[in-house]
């Protein structure tokens, strides 16, 4: 049962990396990796393991960002979000 997990698993990762660089639904991937780099990273620094854990408290202080702003003009959210603003009444 572990394997089809780890091949689920891959696959979401991949995704989200994807959808970063495209910029297509950036927050729903953010929120993926603010849960990764939430249980990569406690560990880390409870187990005294600082300099892993910063550079994942990095990443997940990233993630964090992009969750609560988003991807802003320079992306397909930013394009089909203005789209839809010059389109309404």
């Amino acid at each position: 049962m572990v394997v089809p997990l780890t091949y689920f698993f891959t696959a979401l990762e991949t995704l989200a990396a994807i959808s970063f660089l495209v910029g297509l639904l950036t927050r729903l991937a953010a929120i993926w990796g603010v849960v990764e780099f939430a249980i990569i990273s406690t560990p880390l620094f409870l187990g005294g393991i600082i300099e892993q854990g910063l550079v994942h408290a990095l990443l997940l202080s990233t993630s964090l960002v992009l969750l609560l702003n988003g991807s802003l003009t320079a992306s397909i959210d930013g394009l089909i979000g203005s789209r839809l603003r010059l389109n309404s009444p």
